[in-house]
């Protein structure tokens, strides 16, 4: 009996129905590839035209400005040959000539350039390399006794001229019996854009007449032919696509078919012979389907409920099965390690985190300051100040309402900040008038979430060990965001007084070893050991003396979007 819902029928029929999709679509795509490989090479012959079009217009374009330049520049030097003695004439002729040489030396050039003036039959022509010893005496006669060169000559256009089975094109401005021309010869055209082109290609240029001028190497023999027989006669061997050229006639590029169709064929009888050789693996590979994966993947399977159990020992596999799953077996194992290693990772840390709040318990119990504040009280009592003892005993209800809000706390720094100017109000009504306190906070800041009692302890150590009496004590505190290179965001909190600073043994060694003579002054080694276990970093309190001055403390608090959620730190109880 088939198992419909095992692995290896749900893999033998997928498999099976991605063979007859393959098959079909190979059919399917031996009617249709051939045809959107016509249109595609169509299409892109079509645009390489359009672009070797666009090179040949400004070619020509390039020809005619320089024509264009000759004439304006030279057409008076040019009249006065006219009626002038020959000596003169051939200083001015010398003037002409090198006119024509300077623009034959450009790299884009016409092939040559003329100038035929009047009934002296005086004609100056200079060529470029392009053009043969020979061909220049050719071209020069064909220049003199050329019957197209009459006064009504359209210098709009350029004319097809057929000298000695070579076509050229010859664009001409006629003035007062004085005809300025320039040559180009077809197949200076066809190596235009033969430079160009990347893709082989065949190529023909013909005359607004129809008549082929110039053809690629392949093509020579068809010089001089009709375009349309041209076309008749390739039209099974080639692709032949056409684009006409202003003034000149038509661009014809021609792809051969077989250099198109060869490597679709190709791909094509490539696929049919993977599709006959799927048929004879898909039986062998679903054969080694439940051995090399249903069986380890039921192994792993079986140790996941284990685990599940409770029971972390993970046994080897029975046997050597594939590379990949011989990594997720020692993946697996590795998991399971960790896992036991973060069970007592865990039981280590809520030891610590006891330790910690027996710590804050200790920081939060000062029996100096309540006896500090009973004096105070009691002095005031005999002093008869009772609006003073009233907002004493009201600040020292709203502190100890605040000590007594719970035990390792994330808290927002307002509600901290509104903490220490509640503490600072009683210091101030124990030390009247010497007492001057500001605050600088960042509104973004505000919202941010700090451990309790964070700024609280630095304030009151300043009471405990910076004041004196009779003297004015300054405190600063500074919120406010940072943002460090590797683009975490921190909250800045900087806390300064004009006391007497730390000591130098306190600046010296900031590690939590060296502070531990000095737990009972500052509290220093127990803040230094609330931000490692809350954030894992060493490097978020950092204490210095103001020059002249007094104390600095600066502590960097990270944010991140639990807290700005409202979510609290693993480390602390829900607020």
């Amino acid at each position: 009996m088939i198992k419909t819902n095992s692995i290896v029928f749900k893999f033998s029929l997928q498999v099976t129905l991605i063979l007859v999709i393959l098959i079909t679509v190979l059919v399917m795509s031996n009617v249709y590839s051939l045809e959107v490989v016509r249109n595609n090479s169509l299409a892109h012959s079509q645009g390489t035209l359009a672009i070797h079009k666009s090179n040949v217009q400004h070619a020509f374009n390039s020809y005619e400005r320089d024509l264009i330049d000759v004439f304006e520049n030279n057409i008076d030097l040019a009249s006065s040959l006219i009626d002038l003695d020959s000596n003169t004439s051939y200083f001015r002729q010398v003037q002409l000539r090198n006119a024509l040489q300077l623009k034959m030396s450009r790299n884009e050039s016409s092939d040559g350039m003329f100038i035929k003036i009047g009934e002296n039959d005086i004609v100056l022509e200079q060529y470029n390399s392009r053009i043969y010893s020979e061909n220049k005496l050719i071209l020069s006669d064909s220049i003199r006794s050329a019957s197209f060169m009459t006064e009504d000559y359209d210098s709009n256009e350029w004319t097809s001229l057929n000298i000695k089975g070579e076509y050229y094109l010859v664009k001409i401005i006629s003035f007062s019996g004085i005809r300025f021309g320039t040559i180009v010869k077809a197949d200076t055209l066809l190596a235009l854009i033969h430079k160009s082109d990347t893709d082989s290609n065949q190529y023909a240029i013909s005359n607004e007449q129809g008549v082929v001028i110039a053809a690629s190497e392949q093509q020579k023999s068809d010089v001089g032919i009709a375009l349309d027989e041209l076309v008749s006669m390739k039209s099974d061997q080639y692709f032949i696509v056409s684009e006409a050229v202003d003034q000149v006639g038509k661009l014809t590029n021609m792809v051969e078919k077989k250099n198109v169709f060869w490597k679709l064929k190709s791909i094509q009888w490539m696929i049919i012979s993977l599709a006959v050789i799927s048929c004879v693996v898909v039986p062998v590979v679903l054969r080694n389907l439940a051995r090399d994966i249903v069986k380890p993947v039921l192994e792993l399977v079986k140790a996941s409920k284990e685990i599940e159990k409770g029971q972390l020992e993970f046994r080897d596999p029975t046997r050597n099965y594939s590379i990949e799953f011989m990594k997720l077996f020692q993946s697996f194992r590795s998991m399971i390690r960790e896992i036991k290693e973060l069970k007592i990772s865990s039981y280590e840390e809520q030891l610590e985190r006891n330790r910690l709040e027996l710590k804050y318990l200790q920081m939060q119990i000062r029996p100096h300051f309540y006896l500090n504040a009973i004096s105070t009280i009691t002095s005031l009592t005999y002093q008869h100040k009772n609006k003073e003892i009233r907002k004493m005993i009201s600040h020292l209800s709203d502190h100890l309402r605040y000590m007594f809000n719970g035990v390792l706390t994330e808290i927002q720094i307002g509600e901290e900040i509104k903490h220490v100017e509640n503490y600072i109000a009683m210091q101030d009504i124990r030390f009247p008038n010497q007492v001057f306190f500001m605050t600088e906070i960042n509104e973004m800041a505000r919202k941010e979430y700090i451990p309790q009692y964070m700024i609280q302890t630095f304030v009151e150590n300043i009471f405990k060990h910076a004041i004196v009496y009779g003297e004015m004590m300054s405190i600063f505190i500074r919120v406010d965001m940072e943002t460090h290179e590797d683009a975490a965001s921190f909250v800045k909190i900087t806390i300064e007084d004009n006391g007497c600073g730390f000591p130098q043994e306190v600046l010296l060694g900031q590690s939590e070893q060296q502070n531990q003579e000095m737990q009972h002054k500052v509290g220093i080694a127990n803040i230094r050991k609330t931000l490692q276990l809350l954030y894992k970093r060493d490097d978020l309190l950092q204490l210095s003396n103001i020059e002249n001055s007094g104390a600095k403390v600066e502590l960097w608090i990270p944010c991140t979007e639990e807290r700005r959620r409202g979510e609290s730190h693993a480390l602390f109880n829900n607020r």
